[in-house]
């Protein structure tokens, strides 16, 4: 059977991922339509400009106005969504790159000591030991059994063991940190700083929430407009 904690970790791993392709489905379905749009835009100025004559004989020049208006407005907010996303997808990434290390499947031993219900009690020590750091002592639990008067030397004994593992295992993580940043600095020529702001477990939310915001808005501005000019030039038509 598997514990709760790694089922958990398990099924939030599993939901990240689905959210990760259901985002990047979303974002690239989105950016096709707002190229479509854009690109039409920017055609159908080119066609009105360059045919200003002949299509004044069915629209005023304040209906011409508007629409070249328009379509400028559709052209801008649609080049700013493209940006804005861009910047959003940056920062949902190095979301997503911090998540996905905290969700991983890997198995981590923990960097330092969780509180004890009871420190004195050698069989929660012992367990924790051997959960957490998969090290049997079961010498010493059996010494401590067969002991008489002199028990708390080995409940000190294990304490003093489960704390030094946690030492060991946190220098052992950050060799690992300075190595990875090491080679992240050597493979894309980052400094220092760049490069612990790419590993940082920080959390983007703010920057994240404004470009999200920013896109939502000039992508509906950008559909907007463009479905008003088409209005237009529907209805004015004479």
């Amino acid at each position: 059977m598997e514990r709760p904690f790694d089922t958990r970790l398990r099924q939030s791993y599993g939901a990240l991922e689905k959210t990760k392709e259901n985002f990047m489905f979303n974002f690239n379905q989105n950016d096709k339509i707002l190229v479509w749009i854009v690109g039409f835009s920017v055609t159908a100025i080119t066609l009105i400009v360059s045919n200003i004559s002949e299509i004044s004989k069915n629209y005023s020049h304040c209906d011409l106005k508007n629409v070249l208006t328009l379509l400028t407005v559709s052209i801008i907010s649609g080049i700013i969504y493209r940006f804005s996303a861009l910047l959003y997808l940056t920062k949902y990434q190095n979301i997503m790159f911090y998540l996905e290390g905290a969700f991983s499947k890997e198995k981590i031993m923990p960097t330092k000591t969780a509180e004890l219900k009871n420190p004195e009690d050698i069989h929660e020590i012992y367990q924790k030991i051997k959960t957490d750091f998969d090290e049997d002592y079961l010498d010493v639990l059996n010494l401590y059994n067969q002991s008489g008067s002199d028990k708390k030397y080995y409940v000190d004994y294990l304490n003093t063991e489960y704390k030094r593992l946690a030492e060991w295992s946190a220098n052992e993580y950050q060799t690992a940190e300075n190595y990875v940043k090491g080679i992240f600095k050597t493979a894309f020529g980052l400094s220092d700083k760049r490069t612990d702001k790419i590993l940082s477990s920080l959390n983007h939310s703010l920057y994240l929430k404004i470009y999200g915001w920013i896109s939502i808005i000039s992508i509906y501005v950008c559909m907007i407009s463009f479905i008003s000019v088409i209005i237009i030039l529907a209805y004015k038509y004479s």
